[in-house]
């Protein structure tokens, strides 16, 4: 299950990316934004760590978090 949400906050947006999949071990949700950090024997590592890079430059915020009971959810904001 893939679900996309976007609310209003008082200073913008927030768009928020939740899945049912495997979630985040404990030391992947502590570097999940590092660059060259990947939990995919192909992966590059670098998607997160440029998107939260562009997401700061336009003065929003990205984070993950788990999902319950299973996958995690990407959440940022972005100012109006």
């Amino acid at each position: 299950m893939l679900a996309l949400g976007t609310a209003k906050t008082n200073s913008g947006v927030i768009i928020s990316v939740r899945d049912s999949g495997p979630g985040l071990t404990p030391e992947g949700a502590e570097r999940l934004f590092e660059a060259f950090f990947t939990t995919k024997p192909g992966g590059l590592g670098m998607d997160l760590s440029i998107c939260r890079s562009i997401i700061d430059a336009h003065g929003g915020c990205l984070w993950a978090s788990a999902n319950e009971p299973r996958g995690a959810v990407f959440q940022f904001t972005l100012p109006a």
